[in-house]
C-alpha cells in the first residue's frame, strides 16, 4: 500500500531532503548564457542542484548526484516534468510505464498525477536538467512498488 509521507514546495527543501545539501537557488537564476563546465566548476563535488530559470511560467534545475543517490518517490497533482540527462546514467521508475535506464542526450517525461523515482545509476555522477513550472508541489510516498 501506498502511504503519503509529506508534501513540500519549497525547492532547497525538496533537494535538501533528497540528500542533495548544496542547493544554489539564487547567483544563477536567469543568466542569459551558462556552461555545464562552469557549473560544475562553480558547484565543486556533487551532489548539488543549481536553478537556472525561474519565471512565472517555468523553472528548470540541474542536479547532480552521485552513484547509488535517489530522490524520494513523489508524483506532482497538477504538473508534468521533463528531464534532460546531461552527463552519467539514470534509472527512472514510472508507475504504471515500467522502468527506464537513461544516460546522455536522453529525454524523459513524466504527466502529472504518475507517481516516479530517479537514481544515479552506475560508478559516476548524474547531472540531469530537470524543466516545469515553478514551485511545483511534490507529493512523497512512501512503500510504493513499482
Amino acid at each position: 500500500m501506498t502511504t503519503i509521507a509529506a508534501q513540500d514546495q519549497d525547492l532547497a527543501s525538496v533537494m535538501k531532503n533528497d540528500g542533495v545539501a548544496k542547493a544554489n537557488t539564487h547567483s544563477s537564476i536567469n543568466r542569459i548564457f551558462n556552461r555545464l563546465e562552469d557549473i560544475k566548476k562553480e558547484m565543486g563535488e556533487p551532489s548539488w542542484s543549481v536553478r537556472l530559470i525561474y519565471t512565472d511560467m517555468m523553472s528548470a534545475v540541474m542536479i547532480c548526484q552521485k552513484p547509488g543517490e535517489s530522490n524520494r518517490t513523489h508524483y506532482h497533482a497538477n504538473e508534468d516534468e521533463w528531464w534532460v540527462v546531461m552527463e552519467g546514467e539514470l534509472e527512472w521508475d514510472v508507475d504504471g510505464h515500467g522502468s527506464y535506464h537513461a544516460k546522455k542526450d536522453d529525454i524523459i517525461f513524466v504527466p502529472r498525477q504518475v507517481i516516479h523515482n530517479i537514481r544515479t545509476a552506475g560508478d559516476q555522477p548524474s547531472i540531469r536538467l530537470a524543466i516545469g513550472k515553478p514551485d511545483v508541489n511534490h507529493i512523497f510516498v512512501e512503500d510504493h512498488v513499482f
